[in-house]
C-alpha cells in the first residue's frame, strides 16, 4: 500500500528539516568562530592537606629481627647467641676497606679542586690572557697521562705478582689506589682543560671585547671548580655515613635468640643479622612504596590506628628510622615492586602494652600547608620536565610556566608562576586543546 503525502505535508517536512539543518550549521559555525568550550578554574588561596595510609605491625618484646643497613664482608661479630645485650652495644661490623678507599680518593679529589682553585687565582694574575692559562692546563693534562700511564704499568704488574702470590694484598691495594688516584687525576684535567677551551670559543664567537671575555672565562673557571668541590664535598658526607653504618648495634636491650651473622662471609643491606628477645620500647613498623618514602622524614608525626573493641583507636607515634635502601616484593596484583621499611616511635600509652604483633593502619601526612595558592590537578601538565598551565589569552590557549610545589590526586600547589584569582584551563588532556588553538570559556 502506498502512502501519498500532500502538498502541505510536504512543505511541512521540508520546512522542519531545512530549520535543522539551519540549527546544526549554526552551531558548527559558532563554534568555528569561537573556538573550543573549555572549563576554567581560578587560582584560590587553601588550607592543603595529603595523607597516605599504609598496613603496618606493632612490635614490642617479642622477638625483634635486625636487619643490617649495610653491604660487605662481615669483619667481626661481637656477640653470642644466648648473650643479653643493651642499646647501643655493638653486634658486629662490615670491612669498610673499600669505603675507606673510596673516601680517600674522594679526599684527594677535593684536595686537588681546591688547589686548581687556587691556582685559577694565580692564573689570573700571572697570565696575561685565557689562552696563556688554557696552555698551562694542557701542559697539565700531559702530565697527568703521563703519570697514569706508569700507574697502569705498575698495577698491571702488580696485579699479575698478586695473582701469584709472589706479593701481599696489602702491595696490592696501594698500587691499585696509586692507580685509581692517578686515573681520577688525569680524567678530571682532561675535563677541565675541554670545558675551559669550549667556553673560551664560544665567548670568542660572541663578538664581544677581550676585556670582557677574559672576566667572564675566569668566572667561570672559577664556578666550574666550586661546583665540583660541592659536590666532592656531599660524597664524602654520603660515606661518612655509610662508615657509621658499618658498626652495627642494638637499638633495644635483650638477649640475642638467633645470630645469622655469624655464618655469613658477606651481607646484604636488608639481610636479618641478629634477633633479638625481650621487651623494649613500643614501636610501629611499616613497608612503604619507594614513591612514598623521600616524602616521610625522621621526626614526622603519624597516627597509628588499631581496630580494638569493635572501633578504631587511635595513638600518636614518630617515624624514627626511614631506611635508605628498598626491598623487592610482590604487590596484590601479581605485580613487582619495591618498598622501603620505616620504624615509629610510639607515644608513651599503657593500652598499647601486650599488642605486638597487632596489625596496623598508619597515616602518614605527607604534604601540609595552611595558607597555600592551589589549582586543579588536571590543569597540569608537563614538557621537557617542566609544569605548564592553560590561560586564555585573545580567544586562544596560550601555554605558561608555573612551579609546582606539590602535587596531590586534586589539586596542585603553585610556588611561582600565577597570581591569586588567576584563571588556567581545566582538563587539559583534551586533543582539542594545545599552544594557540581558539577557546573559550564554556558555562
Amino acid at each position: 500500500m502506498k502512502i501519498r503525502m500532500d502538498g502541505r505535508k510536504k512543505k511541512l517536512c521540508f520546512l522542519a528539516t531545512g530549520i535543522a539543518l539551519a540549527l546544526i550549521i549554526g552551531n558548527t559555525a559558532v563554534k568555528s568562530f569561537r573556538g573550543t568550550p573549555v572549563q576554567t578554574a581560578a587560582a584560590s588561596y587553601e588550607a592543603v592537606e595529603d595523607r597516605y595510609t599504609e598496613e603496618g605491625t606493632i612490635t614490642a618484646g617479642g622477638e625483634y629481627r635486625l636487619v643490617s643497613e649495610a653491604s660487605g664482608p662481615v669483619k667481626e661479630v661481637k656477640v653470642r647467641e644466648n648473650d643479653g645485650v643493651k642499646a647501643g652495644d655493638i653486634l658486629f661490623t662490615v670491612d669498610d676497606r673499600d669505603l675507606l678507599q673510596e673516601k680517600s680518593l674522594c679526599e684527594s679529589a677535593l684536595a686537588g679542586y681546591q688547589a686548581k682553585l687556587e691556582q685559577s687565582r694565580i692564573g689570573q694574575v700571572m697570565t696575561s690572557s685565557p689562552q696563556e692559562y688554557l696552555d698551562s692546563i694542557r701542559a697539565e693534562v700531559s702530565a697527568k697521562e703521563a703519570d697514569y700511564q706508569a700507574a697502569k704499568t705498575l698495577i698491571d704488574a702488580s696485579q699479575s705478582l698478586y695473582s701469584a702470590g709472589s706479593i701481599s694484598r696489602v702491595e696490592w691495594e696501594k698500587d691499585r689506589a696509586s692507580y685509581e688516584y692517578a686515573s681520577l687525576a688525569w680524567e678530571q684535567a682532561k675535563s677541565r682543560y675541554e670545558e675551559s677551551r669550549r667556553f673560551l670559543e664560544s665567548l670568542k664567537a660572541g663578538g664581544i671585547d677581550e676585556t670582557t671575555i677574559n672576566g667572564r672565562f675566569y668566572d667561570s673557571v672559577e664556578e666550574q671548580l666550586r661546583a665540583q668541590i660541592k659536590s666532592q664535598e656531599t660524597t664524602m658526607e654520603q660515606l661518612d655515613d655509610k662508615l657509621k653504618k658499618c658498626v652495627v648495634t642494638a637499638d633495644r636491650d635483650g638477649i640475642i635468640t638467633s645470630l645469622p651473622v655469624k655464618d655469613m662471609s658477606y651481607i646484604q643491606a636488608g639481610e636479618t643479622a641478629v634477633t633479638i628477645s625481650g621487651r623494649g620500647k613500643i614501636q610501629a613498623e611499616s613497608d612503604v612504596l619507594t614513591s612514598i618514602a623521600p616524602y616521610l622524614t625522621p621526626g614526622d608525626k603519624v597516627t597509628v590506628i588499631l581496630q580494638l573493641r569493635n572501633q578504631d583507636q587511635m595513638y600518636g607515634g614518630t617515624i624514627s628510622q626511614v631506611y635508605d635502601y628498598a626491598a623487592k616484593g610482590t604487590s596484590a596484583l601479581g605485580m613487582d615492586e619495591y618498598r622501603v621499611h620505616v620504624k615509629i616511635d610510639m607515644d608513651e600509652n599503657t593500652e598499647l602494652e601486650g599488642k605486638e604483633g597487632y596489625g596496623a593502619n598508619i597515616r602518614f601526612t605527607l604534604y601540609q600547608g595552611e595558607h597555600k595558592l592551589v589549582i586543579p590537578s588536571s590543569a597540569v601538565f608537563q614538557l621537557d620536565d617542566q609544569n605548564y598551565v592553560f590561560v586564555i589569552k585573545n580567544g586562544k590557549a596560550e601555554k605558561l610556566l608555573v612551579e609546582v610545589e606539590y602535587k596531590t590526586s586534586s589539586q596542585a600547589v603553585i610556588k611561582e608562576g600565577l597570581a591569586e584569582g588567576q584563571k588556567v584551563i581545566d582538563h587539559v588532556d583534551s586533543e582539542e586543546i594545545y599552544e594557540g588553538a581558539k577557546v573559550y570559556a564554556g558555562s
